[in-house]
C-alpha cells in the first residue's frame, strides 16, 4: 500500500517535528519551520480556513492561544477562526505570545535566549501555500493535518482544496495527509490514490486496525502515546502497518519507542 516513495525516502527512526520546532519558537509560523530545518526528517502543520475560504495554518479553532486578537477592538469572543477573513488573521501578532507564556520552559530554561526571541520580526498566521512553499525551497517532507472543520462551511472542501494546493506546487510525493476525520482521508484518497494518508486516532483503536486501516485504503497509523505500548506496535508493524507516535519529548521514550518498531515520533523538542 505504499503508494510513492515517501517511507522510503526517511528511512526509519522518524522525527517529526511538531507544529516546528515549537519549543523554541512560536508553533505553525515560518520562524517554527525554519527553525526544525536540519533537526528532523518532517515537519508536521495543522490546517484550518478563514471566513474567505483561505487553508491558513494553525491548530486551533480560535485565535485566542496563539495571536493577539483577545487584545484587539475588531475581535470578539470566542474568536473563532471561520469568523475572520484571511486579511484580518493576517494582521496578528502570532508569535509574542510565545514569549509572554514560555509555553515549554525553554526562555527559564536558556534553552532560547529572550533578546533573540524579540529582535526576530513578528510572525504572522501564514497560508498554506506559504508554508508549503518554505518547505519546498528547504526541501523539507511535511505532515498536513486538517482540523474537524465538521461545523464550519469548509467541511466539505477542504480536502480537495488542501489537495489542490500541494498539486499545484507538486509536493504530493513529499506530503503525507492526516486528520481525525477519517472521512476527509476518505475523499483525499477517491481524488489521488497515490497520495500517502494517515489515520489519526487517539483514546481507543478501532476494533480490527489492519481492516480498518486497509479499507481506508492507508498503512500509515498515527496514534496518540496513551493508547501506544508495545505488543500493539510489535503486532501493526509485522503487518505491515508504519505507526507513528505523538507526541513523545523524553530522549529515554523516544528510544524505547524506536526499539519497538515505531516508524516516526512527533515531538516538539528537536534537541
Amino acid at each position: 500500500m505504499e503508494s510513492n516513495n515517501f517511507w522510503r525516502r526517511l528511512g526509519d527512526g522518524v522525527i517529526i517535528a511538531h507544529r516546528g520546532h515549537r519549543a523554541v519558537r512560536a508553533e505553525n509560523t515560518l520562524s517554527a519551520f525554519k527553525e526544525a530545518n536540519g533537526k528532523c526528517d518532517l515537519v508536521e502543520l495543522d490546517v484550518g480556513f478563514s471566513k474567505d475560504g483561505v487553508a491558513i495554518v494553525i491548530h486551533d479553532d480560535t485565535l485566542e492561544r496563539t495571536t493577539n486578537a483577545k487584545d484587539l477592538p475588531n475581535f470578539k469572543a470566542p474568536f473563532n477562526i471561520a469568523d475572520y477573513t484571511y486579511k484580518e488573521i493576517s494582521k496578528l501578532d502570532a508569535s509574542s505570545w510565545f514569549i509572554k507564556t514560555d509555553p515549554f520552559g525553554t526562555i527559564k530554561s536558556g534553552l532560547v535566549k529572550k533578546e533573540e526571541l524579540e529582535a526576530q520580526p513578528i510572525q504572522r498566521v501564514p497560508t498554506l501555500k506559504e508554508v508549503l512553499l518554505l518547505l519546498k525551497e528547504l526541501n523539507l517532507a511535511v505532515n498536513v493535518e486538517i482540523k474537524n472543520l465538521s461545523n464550519t462551511p469548509f467541511d466539505t472542501v477542504a480536502p480537495k482544496q488542501i489537495l489542490e494546493e500541494i498539486k499545484n506546487l507538486n509536493m504530493q510525493n513529499r506530503v503525507i495527509i492526516s486528520s481525525f476525520n477519517h472521512n476527509y482521508l476518505k475523499v483525499i484518497k477517491e481524488l489521488d490514490s497515490n497520495i500517502e494518508i494517515a489515520i489519526l486516532q487517539e483514546h481507543k483503536h478501532p476494533k480490527d486496525i489492519v481492516a480498518y486501516l486497509k479499507s481506508l485504503g492507508t498503512n500509515n497509523y498515527n496514534i496518540a502515546e496513551e493508547i501506544c505500548n508495545e505488543k500493539t506496535v510489535r503486532y501493526l508493524t509485522a503487518k505491515g502497518i508504519n505507526v507513528s507516535v505523538f507526541t513523545i519529548n523524553s530522549k529515554e521514550q523516544k528510544k524505547q519507542l524506536f526499539s519497538w518498531g515505531v516508524k516516526a515520533i512527533f515531538t516538539d523538542f528537536l534537541s
